[in-house]
């Protein structure tokens, strides 16, 4: 009986700490989802990076380093919607996440990752 407790508590051990390390790992990925409305079918984006700043300067743009890959962002566009938080800097590890919703208008976050 011990040892099925045992045998328990370790997957539940090894399952959630997996699942925790998952999260700090680098990670490019797009998700595409289509919306009904009266208006017709419509479609929204989300593309999320997460990685470390390379490079960044304040109101301009930022680079993110993702495994071996730089992505580049802009932060000055006129057409996207922008917010990074005040404690982002070059070496942090960061989550961004670039949108475009079912109406068009497009949004740039960037958050530390946890």
């Amino acid at each position: 009986m011990n040892r099925n407790l045992f045998v328990s508590a370790l997957a539940v051990l090894f399952i959630g700490g997996s699942a925790a390390f998952a999260q700090d790992k680098p990670m490019d990925k797009t998700d595409e989802k289509k919306v009904t409305t009266s208006d017709g079918t419509m479609k929204s984006k989300d593309h999320t990076v997460v990685g470390t700043v390379n490079e960044y300067e304040a109101g301009k743009k930022i680079k993110v380093l993702v495994g071996k890959k730089t992505h580049s962002f802009a932060l000055d566009s006129k057409s996207v919607n922008t917010t990074v938080d005040p404690s982002v800097a070059v070496g942090t590890k960061v989550k961004i996440v670039e949108s475009k919703d079912a109406s068009g208008i497009k949004t740039l976050t960037v958050n530390p990752a946890s």
